[in-house]
């Protein structure tokens, strides 16, 4: 089982079957805010199709090809992070993430990343994450920013969003790079 403290009042875990009321209920409760940006959002009617989410969460992370972690805020599922597969011969991955309307600007994301790229980088020795984001989603544009990936490309017609293509941005981070960023957070610590 995966479990990831992101500080004191927040915390990774795996999905598994006992969060599908929750999650399908966050779904449901942020549908509309979801939607402009996430594709998967008219697929999930009713908590089976959120329990299938969650069975298909498992075998991914069973078949060590990944995991999708319940974001938990002062006990509360408040989102969802995870690593899209993970291509084991070229060792590297892609990130994907969203928060439930009333968990929005608390640094949730922003941290859950760091969590992930620091168990993407130390524990399943990976060499480079990905994401991959929609050029007019901002809000998510600005957290591989602020983390330090650089913005490698732009994909024209990337992603198909209901009725309308989408450009999406690609950001990259390796692990030496990674490395760096967090030596230099360090020395800028000052006791």
């Amino acid at each position: 089982m995966f479990k990831y403290d992101i500080n004191e009042s927040a915390y990774l875990k795996l999905l598994d079957l006992s969060d599908v009321e929750e999650l399908f209920a966050l779904t449901d409760r942020s549908r509309d805010t979801l939607r402009e940006w996430l594709p998967f959002v008219d697929d999930v009617k009713t908590v089976k199709d959120t329990e299938q989410f969650v069975k298909n969460a498992m075998q991914q992370y069973a078949d060590h090809n990944g995991i999708q972690a319940g974001i938990y805020y002062d006990g509360k599922l408040a989102g969802v992070i995870g690593y899209h597969q993970i291509n084991w011969q070229h060792k590297w991955t892609s990130i994907g993430y969203w928060l439930g309307n009333e968990f929005v600007g608390k640094g949730l994301v922003t941290n859950s990343m760091k969590a992930l790229i620091d168990f993407a980088f130390n524990y399943l020795k990976l060499n480079r994450i990905e994401v991959r984001v929609a050029v007019g989603n901002i809000r998510s544009r600005t957290i591989p920013k602020v983390l330090g990936f650089h913005e490698e490309g732009r994909l024209r017609d990337a992603e198909w969003l209901y009725d309308h293509y989408v450009d999406q941005v690609v950001y990259g981070l390796t692990a030496t790079e990674w490395k760096k960023i967090k030596m230099s957070n360090e020395a800028t610590v000052v006791l």
